[in-house]
């Protein structure tokens, strides 16, 4: 009869097979350009039950009303989901996030630029930045904001964009538009 593996070494045995095994991860986790932008789509069916929950008190929702007030709720729900980065490249769906309360930061980003477009905003967009840090970014009655879901923070205004004077924009998405800035 095989003995029971305590927690500690089971782990240490996960952790040695996806080493051995993130280049074959990443390769099957790589997703397309239309892909990504679909991840932030607000007509995707978890994204629409999130937004009737969150809107529930709020009828008729009138976003030029209503859009800060929605955009509170969504990033407070995203602030409550952990972040957690991986050695490879791994997608986690809303649902996964959702039971686990865990994923990473561009998960997150994605998550919040889905809500905040079923919320209608035109302007939300996940940002990548050139050292790989995902942002969101939207503006309201003229103002831009941008949401770091690493620390659950909201700048506004100067202070949004100049976060991404040192680290400058690879590339933003939504499920509208895809825009490259590595080429340019």
């Amino acid at each position: 009869m095989a003995e029971e593996l305590d927690p500690l070494t089971k782990l240490e045995i996960y952790k040695l097979i996806l080493n051995r095994y993130k280049a074959q991860i990443s390769e099957k986790e790589s997703v397309s350009i239309s892909e990504i932008r679909q991840k932030v789509s607000p007509y995707n069916e978890y994204v629409r039950n999130l937004r009737e929950s969150m809107l529930k008190d709020i009828v008729p929702y009138d976003a030029r009303q209503h859009f800060m007030i929605a955009a509170e709720r969504a990033m407070d729900y995203v602030r409550k989901i952990r972040t957690c980065e991986f050695a490879f490249t791994f997608w986690m769906t809303f649902p996964e996030m959702e039971r686990l309360k865990v994923g990473t930061a561009t998960d997150k980003a994605i998550l919040l630029a889905a809500m905040l477009r079923s919320f209608e905003s035109e302007d939300a967009r996940v940002i990548v930045s050139k050292r790989g840090k995902a942002f969101v970014r939207f503006s309201w009655k003229g103002t831009p904001f941008l949401f770091v879901p690493e620390s659950g923070s909201l700048l506004m205004g100067d202070d949004a964009m100049k976060l991404l004077t040192d680290d400058p924009i690879a590339y933003c998405f939504n499920d509208l538009v895809y825009e490259n800035y590595e080429e340019q």
